[in-house]
């Protein structure tokens, strides 16, 4: 069930005292103390997906947040935390180790044991409570993945980071069965991203077929205006065989050569709609998503819609006039 607040309708007088006393229901049982009382705000919004429970929050000042032995003495089996900052950024101190996140960034807290948390100005973040034993299952113990940034520069944290942060625009529209789907692709990647950092195998032989197909479209579409993108590439950044790569694309439809026009050929055919890319030629564009030759862009795109691609700006924007 959805559960959501704003602190906009209370007096300002009254707004963190009243954030005091409902932060440990969010999450666990923690202290927290802010220097502005008087000018903080806050909103926050969660609801169920699958086994998970997400949403996303804003803070308006910085806040700092302690949870101690005292705390943990408390409560039992508390969920593990997940935090991605969309704008702002979140302090974590945790096992020795300090991690400033940001947007584009993702960090894990581990509430079984003593951590420190600030959070910057302005803060607006997506949060995930992810049950322990299906981190656990994943990753073994979370000592080795606290208190450290896992960013988009890490090819396997990218996949989690991107697909969490496009699920949370649609999170609301899923039915209990997509949740439930949805929810374990998320477990999946998030194990992925951390186990960079352990010494599990990235990819068991148990792993669902659909879910590395998953790995290996969200990663080819992410990288889809690489010119140098390949099986090969993709292989070495999933931890799989190049074959392996190759059979999963191939099973599903096309084969990776054809999914990934595909892919380019679907992102051109919005960006010569799109008014933002007006200014840009159909040259421009069709190097933009990765093509190596113009004629060739041309070609397929003609293929695929029955239409050249400057004949379908004119007419888009006739159409739009």
């Amino acid at each position: 069930m959805r559960s959501t607040f704003d602190l906009e309708d209370l007096p300002l007088s009254e707004r963190y005292e009243y954030w005091r006393d409902v932060s440990e229901t969010l999450h666990v049982p923690v202290s927290v103390s802010c220097d502005e009382t008087e000018t903080f705000t806050a909103k926050w919004d969660g609801r169920p997906l699958g086994r998970l429970f997400v949403g996303s929050a804003f803070l308006s000042e910085a806040q700092r947040v302690s949870r101690t032995s005292y705390h943990i003495g408390r409560s039992a089996a508390d969920p593990v935390g997940i935090w991605m900052p969309l704008t702002g950024g979140i302090h974590l101190r945790q096992d020795g180790k300090d991690a400033l996140i940001g947007p584009g960034q993702l960090a894990i807290v581990d509430p079984a044991r003593p951590y420190e948390e600030l959070t910057l100005r302005n803060c607006n973040f997506l949060w995930m409570h992810v049950p322990r034993e299906d981190i656990v299952a994943r990753i073994g113990s979370t000592q080795k993945v606290t208190g450290l940034t896992h960013s988009v520069d890490q090819p396997h944290a990218r996949l989690a980071i991107e697909f969490v942060r496009s699920l949370s625009t649609v999170w609301d529209e899923l039915s209990s069965p997509q949740s439930e789907q949805v929810a374990a692709h998320v477990l999946s990647l998030l194990g992925l991203a951390f186990n960079a950092y352990t010494d599990s195998p990235a990819i068991t032989n148990d792993t669902d077929s659909s879910e590395l197909l998953l790995w290996i479209r969200l990663f080819i579409d992410e990288r889809v205006a690489d010119r140098g993108l390949s099986a090969e590439t993709v292989a070495a950044a999933l931890g799989l065989s190049t074959q392996e790569v190759r059979r999963l694309t191939a099973q599903a439809g096309p084969g990776f050569q054809d999914y990934v026009q595909a892919r380019r050929l679907t992102r051109s055919f919005r960006m010569l709609s799109d008014p933002r890319f007006a200014a840009h030629s159909v040259n421009d564009i069709s190097n933009m998503v990765g093509w190596l030759h113009i004629d060739c862009f041309r070609k397929a795109f003609e293929a695929a819609y029955d239409i050249s691609p400057d004949d379908y700006r004119l007419r888009k924007g006739s159409t739009d006039c």
